[in-house]
């Protein structure tokens, strides 16, 4: 077992085409290295090495990954680097299998009849073989017939994706399954962000400092503490500008109601004066 890298990993190389294993090791050169052996040799020297945790999984054919990437960085290798490859006679359809209208590069002859023999609506249209509406050739959990394969490759279609399975990993103190690696990063990216959210929510109302919060506390703090001081009239730096700038409107607001009250008696007494003038004129006989 290479003492190198501080994580191991568990591959399902069962039905793996050797070039997908064989363009994994070149990719990871010098970041891995890949041990294919009989299971009952790797079982011993994952007992024998303190990683008996792994020896669970071991159901299939086995290869083991020695890498110095964390448990999902190396997952996420192998799921970004998947094959497409072709139909294989008797492999059980995981999906069904559809080939979709339109145009292909065959010209009439013998492959018109492999096509229609695998249940393909083909026609000749321009000198051209095409499939005149979308053909389901295999449906899913049927097994692919051999008639299916011929008339896929001659499409050039390969509707499956292979990929080098790992099933777990051990970093020294845990032992990761697949199914514990196999995160959507979009969702993850979008789930995090939530939780900060949440958490930066949460300390905030309680009032409980933390190095994401505590501006924001700060300043809450410091506008609830001038409100205060203002509403309670008291004077402090925060407080002194504001309070005197409503004394101003206050006074100025006053200061205008005062000066319309004024007015009144003095506009009340002009016209008392001028009625008294104009009943001394009228008194007065003419000559």
């Amino acid at each position: 077992m290479s003492g190198k890298y501080p994580v191991v990993a568990l591959l399902n190389i069962r039905n793996l085409p050797d070039r997908i294993l064989q363009s994994s090791k070149k990719k990871l050169r010098g970041q891995a290295e890949f041990t294919v052996a009989k299971n009952s040799v790797i079982k011993r020297a994952l007992d024998k090495t303190g990683k008996s945790s792994l020896s669970g999984h071991m159901d299939f054919p086995t290869a083991l990954v020695f890498t110095s990437m964390t448990p999902y960085s190396l997952y996420t290798f192998f799921k970004k680097n998947k094959v497409k490859v072709a139909a294989k006679p008797g492999q059980i359809a995981p999906f069904d299998i559809i080939v979709h209208e339109g145009e292909t590069d065959l010209v009439p002859g013998p492959a018109l009849s492999e096509l229609k023999g695998a249940g393909i609506n083909a026609q000749i249209k321009a000198g051209k073989i095409i499939i005149a509406k979308d053909s389901t050739v295999s449906k899913s959990g049927a097994k692919i017939t051999d008639n299916v394969c011929k008339a896929l490759q001659k499409l050039n279609i390969l509707p499956f994706e292979a990929m080098v399975h790992m099933v777990a990993a051990y970093d020294g103190k845990f032992t990761y399954t697949a199914s514990a690696l196999d995160l959507d990063e979009a969702q993850l990216h979008d789930g995090l962000l939530a939780s900060l959210s949440q958490s930066f929510n949460v300390s905030f109302n309680a009032s409980f400092p933390t190095s994401q919060n505590i501006s924001a506390l700060l300043s809450s703090a410091f506008s609830q503490g001038r409100n205060m001081a203002i509403n309670g009239h008291v004077y402090s730096d925060a407080s002194t500008e504001l309070l005197l700038a409503q004394a101003v409107l206050l006074g100025s607001s006053f200061s205008e109601k005062v000066g319309s009250l004024d007015s009144k008696p003095a506009a009340a007494a002009d016209a008392s004066t001028a009625a008294a003038q104009a009943g001394n004129a009228a008194e007065t006989p003419k000559t």
